[in-house]
């Protein structure tokens, strides 16, 4: 049976893996521009960079939520929203707190917080760095928050965080994904 070569461009390698060296592009890397190009009318769909985080946050709210009700109590959470155009953003603190109501939370007296939206690191963010302390100090189990855009539309800082509530015995509750779940 003949076998078909392919000659590279002149002054590329190919390597073992079939990377083309220098360029970081393996073969599924060139198919999907090659299909790109015969298809352009088609959208292109990306994975959701949060899909695989709100497992291990769904998992950890759990965990904690089990543990502090095998306590004898309820889970104390925080509120956190963003505010835009220097608007109180109300109707999210308002649905987080119904969100905490349903779930039989405890939302104490002044655990509503909020920043501008801004800074997308939650680590320069005031209100963002109140939450960890609530949390930190025990005060609170949790924090409530809209979507997890709301902590950062970065994937990566998102992930630090739920890792670091993790660390700290504190868990993420996401409004929006369990509402949608409700729907279905």
């Amino acid at each position: 049976m003949p076998v078909a070569h392919t000659l590279a461009k002149p002054g590329s390698e190919m390597c073992q893996g079939g990377v083309v060296r220098g360029t970081g592009q393996d073969w599924m890397d060139r198919e999907r521009a090659f299909g790109a190009g015969l298809h352009p009318d088609e959208i292109p769909v990306e994975a959701d960079p949060y899909a695989p985080l709100e497992s291990a946050r769904r998992g950890n709210l759990e965990r904690v939520a089990v543990r502090v009700q095998a306590s004898g109590r309820v889970p104390r959470v925080c509120l956190y929203a963003l505010s835009v155009g220097g608007q109180e953003p109300r109707h999210s603190l308002e649905a987080a707190a119904a969100f905490a109501v349903r779930e039989s939370w405890q939302v104490g007296v002044g655990q509503s917080y909020t920043d501008h939206h801004g800074a997308t690191d939650p680590l320069r963010r005031p209100g963002w760095c109140m939450v960890r302390q609530q949390i930190r100090a025990g005060y609170a189990d949790g924090v409530v928050v809209i979507t997890p855009f709301v902590i950062s539309p970065h994937a990566i800082e998102y992930k630090q965080q739920l890792d670091w509530f993790a660390e700290h015995f504190g868990f993420i509750a996401v409004v929006a994904p369990d509402a949608e779940d409700g729907r279905r």
